[in-house]
């Protein structure tokens, strides 16, 4: 017997084209009401447009967050925030992308960035300094997972056989081995690493909320 449809099927669904894709570009109405196996009319009792289905598809990944420990110190909560977020944003495909194309109209996502804000009030910060403190981490995660995210679509061109840009990376590389340029080498070397990438970025939030706290204390 088929699955009844409904709003949560359906996401899931999306989030199913995702992986396959890696692209947010590549979800259509149309191939996500093949994918449940509807006309695309139908999926239109549950979404008003393709944009509306996005909105949902971030409140459902949102709403999968991971609260940290109220009593832990202010910087390791939101050291464990901005964890919990990679994770997030890694477990659910392109979620990054979904989180910068759509709205934060929705009760979970408003309500995680005031527990941020507050945890840095009750430390101690001004308001503007602790909504630019959040928004600048929030920027940190996004930049750098969508960085990894267009990194591994150009692993995936060179794999299919794009030539072009197999070889801008060999000219890459013989560059900087050539003329001993150490720190790009270092670059190069930890983002052939993926499993570093996480620790990369909590350890730029870690450098990030010290300069913060030295500041306070100044």
């Amino acid at each position: 017997m088929e699955p009844k449809l409904s709003q949560e099927m359906i996401i899931k669904s999306a989030f199913a084209i995702l992986a396959e894709t890696q692209e947010l570009s590549k979800l259509s109405m149309r191939n996500l009401a093949q994918k449940v196996q509807v006309k695309a009319p139908a999926l239109y009792w549950y979404f008003k447009n393709k944009q509306d289905l996005l909105q949902k598809m971030a409140e459902f990944m949102e709403n999968e967050l991971i609260i940290p420990e109220p009593r832990l110190p202010w910087q390791e909560r939101l050291v464990q925030f901005m964890e919990n977020y990679y994770d997030l944003y890694t477990h659910f495909p392109c979620g990054a992308e979904l989180e910068i194309n759509t709205v934060p109209s929705y009760a979970s996502r408003l309500e995680h960035l005031e527990m941020m804000i507050q945890i840095l009030i009750q430390a101690g910060f001004s308001i503007d300094r602790s909504r630019q403190a959040v928004f600048a981490l929030h920027n940190l995660l996004i930049g750098q997972l969508m960085d990894q995210q267009h990194e591994q679509n150009l692993r995936h061109k060179i794999m299919a056989g794009n030539h072009l840009l197999k070889d801008a990376i060999l000219s890459m590389r013989s560059y900087v081995e050539e003329n001993a340029l150490v720190g790009l080498k270092a670059s190069i070397t930890a983002h052939q690493n993926q499993e570093n990438e996480k620790q990369l970025f909590l350890d730029s939030v870690t450098i990030y909320l010290q300069g913060l706290a030295v500041q306070k204390e100044s």
